[in-house]
This record gives structure tokens, C-alpha cells and sequence, in this order.
């Protein structure tokens, strides 16, 4: 019988040792460590370029609309309670719901709503007057809203159009940034768009503040407030020209560390945005004020 040398196994007849066990299970641990991470990276960036390949059709059903409305921007309450909803009067040229709900957006919303739409309007695009300057005749329609025309914008590369919105936070607001799902929603983005006269889908000026308009989410990106300000994450948008891209928007009441300016036009209380035409040199390049 031919003999082994000493230390040594015949095939088959063990199994490994414990220490060989531990070895492979620490590398397989340390392996999962690494790419755990670089996979839900690469999943959040996937939902991130679907939730853009998606705003950039409704930025383009968006110009197909006005173009046919003399250039006129659609006119929606900020709250999605008078006049109509974006959403259903740009549907006839998008044609499709699926593109009105982002895949990051998981915020739980009632039964009862007709449908979830991920984004709001720009308010100050769909009004430049408050609602209490609106007048209604005897069938409904508004006038002397002041809706925004096309060619009345200087730049619309930098103005706002459509963003990421859950809904209008209650009157504990500013809740801390980004929203988290403790926050209380007393109206929540939705709407069955296929409706050219429903009313739900809102407009907003993305500020976190108390019984306000929509606040902008921040869906893409481990969202993170650096010591210097700055931030990491942000959302997709839609600019008034119907582009669509990727931008850091910034932590609420800092007006520091992001490029998308919130809030209300100057002489309003609460947070301002920054007209268009004096966003050069502020490290912002774009917002929501539309002059």
C-alpha cells in the first residue's frame, strides 16, 4: 500500500477544519462588506436615472402642451385645491401614468387617493399672484392669477419647473432635513391624471416651512449635511426650457451648500429665493422665483 506523505489527506476522506471554515466565512464576510454597498449604490443610482428618464418625459409633454397654449405655463393652486392639475392637462402628451411616480418614492399615502404623482409644479410659475388675488366667475375659472408665459421668462434654464414632492407638511414644520416620514403630510401629491380636469396633482415652492406649499425632496443620494454646509445628495428636476437633471438643493433656511434656491420672492416673509437674474456668483444655479 503505498503510503502518504506525513500531514497529508487522502481525497474525500476529510472534511475541511475548523480553522479553514473561519477563513472562508471571514472572506466571505469581508467581501459582502464591499460589495453590499457598491450594489445599493448602483440600485439607488438605477432608480435615480428612471426617476429622470421620467421627469425628462413629462418635461417634454410639458413643452408640447404649452406650445400649444400660446406658451402659457399650466395654472394650479399651490395647493392643488382650485383651478387644475398639471398633471392631467399635460397627460394627452405624455400618455402614460407610470412616468408620474418615481421608483424612490416609497412615502405611504391613503387608499382612497386616486393615484401617487412624485412631483409638483413651481407655483410661481403657475400664479405670480397669492390665491387671495384670484377672482372666479359663476362657471369656475379663475383670471388674475398671472400664470407665467414662455417668453416672458429671461432665463428658464434657471427657473424651476417640475420637482420632488411628497405633499405640504402641517404646522410643525420645518421638520428636520431631508423630511423624514415622521413628518406629518395634511396634503399629499396625487391625482388621477388621465382626468385633463382633475385638481390634486400640486404646485409649490419647495419650502420646508408650516402649512406651506410641497416640500422638494431629496430621493437620490445619501442626503447629509456637511459641517461646511454643504450636502450631499438632492432630486431631479425639470427646468422651465423642459430639460431635466440631477441637483443638490439646499438644507432649508441656510441658503448655503446646494444649487436650487426655495422659497418665496423677495418682500415675503419666510424663506426667499434668489430672482434668476441674481443667481450669478452665488453658487446657486437655479430656483424657484421666476423674476
Amino acid at each position: 500500500m503505498t503510503r502518504l506523505p506525513r500531514g497529508a489527506r487522502r481525497w474525500g476522506s476529510a472534511a475541511f477544519t475548523l480553522i479553514e471554515l473561519l477563513v472562508a466565512i471571514a472572506i466571505i464576510a469581508i467581501l459582502a462588506a464591499i460589495l453590499f454597498p457598491v450594489f445599493a449604490k448602483a440600485r439607488e443610482k438605477a432608480r435615480q436615472v428612471s426617476c429622470l428618464s421620467n421627469q425628462k418625459q413629462l418635461g417634454l409633454g410639458y413643452m408640447q402642451y404649452i406650445q400649444d397654449w400660446d406658451e402659457m405655463f399650466v395654472f394650479s393652486e399651490r395647493w392643488g385645491g382650485a383651478g387644475q392639475g398639471w398633471g392631467g392637462r399635460i397627460y394627452p402628451y405624455v400618455k402614460s401614468t407610470a412616468v408620474y411616480a418615481c421608483p424612490n418614492d416609497d412615502t405611504e399615502r391613503p387608499e382612497w387617493l386616486p393615484g401617487k404623482v412624485s412631483y409638483a409644479q413651481n407655483t410661481f410659475l403657475s400664479s405670480g399672484n397669492f390665491f387671495w388675488n384670484w377672482t372666479v366667475d359663476a362657471n369656475g375659472v379663475y383670471s388674475n392669477t398671472d400664470t407665467a408665459s414662455l417668453a416672458t421668462l429671461n432665463s428658464p434654464a434657471s427657473i424651476v419647473l417640475i420637482y420632488e414632492a411628497v405633499g405640504a407638511v402641517d404646522g410643525a414644520a420645518p421638520y428636520p432635513e431631508p423630511i423624514s416620514k415622521a413628518a406629518f403630510y395634511f396634503f399629499f401629491n396625487a391625482g388621477d391624471v388621465t382626468n385633463p380636469l382633475e385638481v390634486d396633482s400640486m404646485a409649490g415652492n419647495g419650502a420646508n416651512a408650516a402649512w406651506q406649499t410641497p416640500v422638494a425632496a431629496y430621493r437620490h443620494g445619501n442626503y447629509t449635511l456637511n459641517g461646511d454646509g454643504s450636502i450631499n445628495g438632492g432630486a431631479n428636476f425639470i427646468l422651465a426650457d423642459g430639460h431635466a437633471k440631477w441637483l443638490r438643493v439646499s438644507p432649508e433656511n441656510s441658503g448655503q451648500g446646494g444649487v436650487v434656491s426655495v422659497g418665496f420672492p423677495d418682500g415675503t416673509a419666510g424663506t426667499t429665493c434668489i430672482s434668476p437674474e441674481k443667481l450669478s456668483g452665488t453658487g446657486f444655479v437655479a430656483t424657484f422665483c421666476r423674476q
